[in-house]
């Protein structure tokens, strides 16, 4: 087995603007491979925006990103899938009228290799490669913690269960770094907790997370290490108690929380 990256994601002098707004100025900071790194912020920090930017949403105006050591900056977010990188969203981006199984399946689109003329003239090898994607589908869906969920319309499932649903797509792509944005938005304390225990085994996987996230409790319970935004630059990085304590970061965010 090879030795992996020391960082998963670098990013370098990075800088975006919208306008005469500079949402993100001069960023810098590491993700090393195999860790959970939680990205924190007051409203307007720019944490959607910097998360936008890795993933080839937005392009920046000036900086580098590199992910496991490759140059990314700019690339559309369909090249980067392909070198390892997913993401959850924010706001839900599930296919409401389909099932939920058929939504993890749209995740794994990629590594079916499937086309038109594969699907006119090999019927047999088609059916196989679905019949794969779907039992992995089926197993990703048990993971999140979902999986009895697997033939139920979307539309019919917990906005916590959604959530988790969203998650095990994203994992479908076999990622290597996985984005999750606000994970834990609109979820109850016992939902949250769920949450927090799966992005530890989604670590303990192998698989390197960033967390942009408002909640305290669970940012500070599962990350290895803490990035603070304030009004796109880089306020504090370190460990979460090194964060937790930093005088300008209590004053910017964790002491209006408190």
């Amino acid at each position: 087995m090879s030795t992996p990256a020391a960082d998963a994601l670098k990013v370098e002098g990075l800088s975006i603007a919208f306008g005469g707004v500079k949402a993100i100025q001069d960023l810098s900071f590491e993700v090393r491979a195999g860790t959970v790194h939680a990205i924190i912020g007051p409203n307007g920090a720019g944490k959607t925006t910097l998360i936008n930017l890795v993933t080839g949403i937005y392009r920046p105006t000036a900086g580098r990103i590199a992910l496991f050591g490759r140059d990314v900056g700019g690339m559309p977010p369909e090249k980067l899938a392909r070198l390892g990188l997913s993401r959850t969203f924010q706001n839900l981006q599930v296919c409401m009228n389909m099932s939920a199984v058929d939504n993890v399946m749209i995740g794994a689109h990629m590594s079916l290799g499937t086309g038109l003329l594969r699907g006119m003239f090999r019927p047999p090898a088609l059916r196989r490669v679905d019949a794969e994607c779907r039992a992995r589908a089926h197993a990703l869906m048990d993971f999140v913690g979902v999986g009895a969920d697997a033939k139920a319309q979307a539309s019919q499932l917990s906005y916590g269960a959604l959530k988790r649903l969203e998650i095990a797509r994203a994992l479908a792509t076999s990622p290597r770094l996985l984005l999750m944005d606000e994970p834990a938005a609109g979820l109850n304390h016992t939902e949250t907790a769920q949450i927090e225990v799966l992005i530890r085994r989604i670590a303990e996987n192998g698989t390197t997370v960033v967390l942009v996230e408002h909640d305290m409790k669970l940012v500070m319970g599962v990350s290895d290490r803490i990035l603070a935004l304030h009004y796109g630059r880089r306020l504090a990085l370190g460990g979460t108690a090194e964060v937790r304590n930093d005088p300008e970061v209590i004053a910017a965010y964790l002491g209006a929380e408190a």
